[in-house]
């Protein structure tokens, strides 16, 4: 059974923007 759909999206929303800061970080840094 899946968890409340919102609440899933939520967190897959902040897990985007968590990786997608720091592989922009991780990008700038080693360049």
């Amino acid at each position: 059974v899946l968890a409340d759909p919102r609440q899933q999206a939520e967190q897959i929303a902040t897990l985007t923007s968590y990786w997608g800061g720091f592989g922009f970080c991780f990008f700038f840094c080693s360049a």
